[in-house]
């Protein structure tokens, strides 16, 4: 797997495409997202669902609408991630993050996660590439 590394998201809101960069890998783990909302801070938890090198979906307590930015923190096998994140998809079901801004050390947690583990790997459609 290579990285191509910009520092910042390639998207904005509203502009997300369809088309994935990095594959998505299932992983199962507890989660917790900040946001700052009128009336103060508002801490959801939840489960994630699959992670990639650009971002996660999560079943989560309360989603979030789409195009808000949120602080997610979860524990990978290994090492913690704490990261900034916007909502790109966002349902009663499930809610996808794209990452902002990762810090190097944080893409090398989540590569050493996904390479040195047993997460499956899931195609476009939803189905699991053994």
């Amino acid at each position: 797997m290579q990285l191509e590394i910009t520092g910042r998201s390639t998207a904005a809101a509203g502009q997300y495409s369809a088309e994935r960069r990095y594959p998505r890998h299932f992983l199962s783990a507890p989660v917790t997202t900040w946001r700052l909302l009128n009336s103060g801070l508002q801490i959801t938890r939840g489960l994630t669902v699959d992670i990639s090198m650009g971002g996660l979906s999560a079943v989560l307590c309360g989603s979030p609408q789409v195009g808000e930015r949120v602080s997610v923190r979860l524990q990978l096998p290994g090492a913690a991630l704490e990261a900034l994140a916007i909502v790109r998809y966002s349902s009663t079901a499930r809610t996808g993050f794209e990452f902002l801004e990762l810090p190097l050390e944080v893409l090398h947690s989540i590569e050493v996660c996904i390479q040195g583990s047993l997460l499956c790997r899931w195609s476009q459609d939803g189905a699991q590439i053994v």
